[in-house]
């Protein structure tokens, strides 16, 4: 199947939901500050999706304002990293947000595969 590639990139899921899932998905597998999870993202993603201070935490307030995250200072006396842990709604959220983003996903996948394909022919990868 081929797709537009121009659909895909500027499709319904973006960096709306994308940052979401994978703070999530971050934090559900290790509690982290929000510097720790800037520097994750970007050595996952390797630079494809830009992640700075003016996304990251106000994102982690809204998910802790809506009880998927949950927050504390990592040191009990002084203001040093709030560090984030997913909640038992935010793992429900989770789930939902990957159930809807694999197709949008898949289509990347696909509309990337078919560009290579355009550009460099069918063979090898």
């Amino acid at each position: 199947m081929s797709h537009r590639v121009d659909e895909i990139l500027k499709g319904p899921i973006k960096s709306k939901t994308i940052f979401p899932a994978l703070i999530l998905h971050m934090v559900a597998s290790r509690p982290d500050h929000g510097y720790g999870l800037m520097q994750r993202i970007d050595d996952l993603c390797g630079g494809l999706i830009a992640v700075n201070t003016n996304k990251i935490y106000p994102l982690l307030r809204r998910l802790e304002e809506r009880g998927f995250l949950a927050a504390a200072w990592d040191h009990p006396t002084k203001r040093s990293r709030r560090i984030y842990r997913i909640t038992p709604e935010g793992e429900v959220r989770l789930e939902r947000i990957k159930t809807a983003m694999e197709p949008y996903l898949e289509s990347m996948v696909e509309a990337v595969a078919d560009l290579k394909r355009e550009l460099y022919g069918s063979g090898p990868s």
